[in-house]
């Protein structure tokens, strides 16, 4: 996988023209950033991205998020641009699997920018990427009690099932535009 950049335009979304929204890779510096963000995110949305109760990330799980290697796991960050300052808004981590072809992911918007089309790009996104580097099916977990997750993978043509849990549903769909090539064997060489 290459570093990621791609730039949100308005018109994709309902966000306000003078938005400029940037979905990028994360960069080692970002740490604080990010740890700004999860902070920022209301109790429910950090239980429904974390499962759990719990105000920041822990550092093995900070280290995990930085120490993404664009091969085989990868961190997003959305961020807002302004003049002054670059805004964390949105986050994805995807870990993929050549051998079996498959890809997991996990992701969170600010709620101050729900509603507005973007978990449906970033999704969207997503999946291209991981198309087009032969993974074939990709996968996620969610509580039971996330509606706005699971009415966004009911969207985006996801099947939902049992979870390894009581507590959560397992969202899974099979890609489309797939690279014929299997472009993830490259991991190893790199």
């Amino acid at each position: 996988m290459a570093s990621l950049s791609v730039r949100i335009e308005a018109h994709r979304s309902r966000v306000s023209p003078q938005a400029e929204l940037i979905l990028r890779s994360i960069r080692p510096e970002d740490g604080d950033a990010l740890q700004d963000y999860v902070r920022r995110l209301s109790p429910q949305s950090r239980a429904n991205r974390f499962f759990g109760p719990l105000r920041e990330l822990p550092p093995g799980e900070l280290a995990r998020a930085l120490g993404a290697n664009e091969r085989d796991r990868l961190t997003l960050l959305l961020t807002s641009q302004s003049a002054s300052a670059e805004t964390v808004v949105g986050e994805a981590r995807v870990a993929l699997s050549c051998v079996e072809r498959e890809g997991e992911f996990g992701m969170s918007l600010a709620d101050d920018w729900r509603g507005r089309g973007l978990g449906s790009i970033l999704l969207g996104l997503i999946e291209e990427r991981a198309a087009a580097d032969g993974i074939e099916t990709l996968f996620g977990d969610t509580l039971r009690s996330n509606e706005s997750m699971i009415g966004l993978a009911r969207a985006r043509g996801y099947r939902l099932s049992e979870g390894l849990e009581p507590r959560t549903l397992r969202m899974r769909k099979r890609l489309a535009h797939v690279a014929p090539d299997l472009p993830c064997r490259k991991w190893n060489a790199a």
